[in-house]
């Protein structure tokens, strides 16, 4: 008895950690589907593969998430699914060349903590004032998502928060939804055009590698080894690029959108109950059962989750993620290159501009520091 008690709580935590980045997915998936024209069998299906085979390879729940910057400038641009598509494929090969060659590695070694945690900090913040439209827009939702959750965290320990916001979350969902048609939306594999090659390279490519190679790659890999220490011995720096790669290549192909690892999205995961892998495979599961069997109606489905809990989950999980700069706040100059990422990305809200520029003060600190040992310089 006490084993099957020990079980069932195991899996409800698992299940509330399974959801905890759907804050960031369904947002951005609801566009690319409603706007952009994608398949959202194919986007489905591509998303919840990816969730369930790096769960496997890497023992933890590894976030997945559209390519954040590409994704914007192909809403905003209006780009249909066969530009995107090709995108991923082409950002897939990069990610590959980087694992291969041991550039990633390399590039990995000259983000100094002081940057890492301050795109943690600026991705934080930036979720927070995401979530600012999510949460205007569905006041009273929001107000009651907001106090369930507080109350889950603080109060109420028997059941994992997040599960009691998808319950009541999926009440308001069923209430809206009216007449599913069942069924995947056939999918159509093709390979990427050459004509969209250059588009796809410059307008989408270009902007993400650097905000991938940041956030995605070396910022996640120091986040999942903070929230899970030995068990994340194989999330590295060149497994990483590895996953995105393969995952980007198959994904373009058969029509979903470019995704990634993100480091804001491990955080939420496990901050709201994320321990080992099964969170991964629910949530894949989920994803996959909603490709194949409300495919038709998948749009509708996801529309109808109300924006006031997804506002919550953001403002939440962009807070936590912030508070990573907890263990460098007594260094002075570190907390100053941070703090500059995330005011930088703020202002522009342009997470890439905001770690190249803490690159660049923190390097050109060093030199000032140089040059005041050596008077000659």
């Amino acid at each position: 008895m006490k084993n099957y008690k020990e079980n069932l709580k195991q899996l409800m935590w698992d299940t509330s950690g399974a959801f905890g980045d759907i804050g960031v997915l369904l947002p951005i998936a609801i566009v690319l589907i409603g706007k952009n024209g994608f398949n959202p069998t194919a986007l489905f299906l591509a998303a919840g593969l990816f969730y369930i085979l790096s769960a496997y390879y890497f023992r933890i729940t590894m976030p997945v998430q559209p390519l954040k910057a590409m994704s914007a400038i192909a809403i905003t641009a209006g780009l249909g699914p066969d530009v995107i598509n090709t995108a991923g494929v082409i950002i897939g090969f990069i990610f590959l060349a980087l694992t291969f060659t041991g550039l990633s590695v390399k590039i990995g070694k000259l983000f100094p903590v002081s940057v890492i945690r301050g795109i943690q900090l600026g991705l934080g913040v930036m979720l927070v004032k995401a979530s600012i439209t999510l949460l205007s827009a569905d006041p009273v939702t929001a107000a009651v998502s907001g106090a369930v959750l507080m109350g889950g965290i603080y109060f109420i320990r028997i059941v994992p928060p997040l599960i009691l916001l998808m319950l009541f979350g999926i009440v308001i969902s069923i209430s809206r939804v009216h007449g599913l048609s069942i069924g995947p939306v056939a999918l159509s594999p093709v390979l990427p055009g050459m004509d969209n090659l250059w588009v796809a390279f410059t307008a989408l490519v270009l902007p993400q590698i650097a905000l991938s190679i940041g956030n995605a790659i070396v910022a996640a890999e120091a986040t999942g080894k903070m929230l899970y220490g030995k068990k994340a011995d194989r999330l590295t720096l060149k497994s990483i690029p590895m996953s995105m790669g393969m995952a980007n290549i198959l994904s373009g192909i058969i029509g979903g959108v470019p995704m990634c690892h993100g480091s804001g999205g491990m955080t939420a995961h496990a901050k709201f109950g994320a321990t080992r892998a099964m969170s991964g495979y629910i949530v894949g599961g989920l994803l996959i059962t909603l490709a194949l069997v409300l495919g038709k109606s998948g749009l509708a489905v996801i529309s109808a989750f109300p924006g006031g809990i997804l506002g919550v989950l953001l403002c939440y999980v962009g807070i936590q993620h912030a508070m990573f700069i907890r263990d460098i706040i007594n260094d002075k100059a570190d907390v100053f290159i941070a703090a500059s990422i995330a005011v930088i990305s703020l202002i522009t809200n342009n997470l890439t501009i905001g770690f190249l520029a803490g690159i660049g003060i923190h390097y050109t600190a060093g030199l000032f520091k140089e040059c005041s040992d050596y008077p000659v310089c």
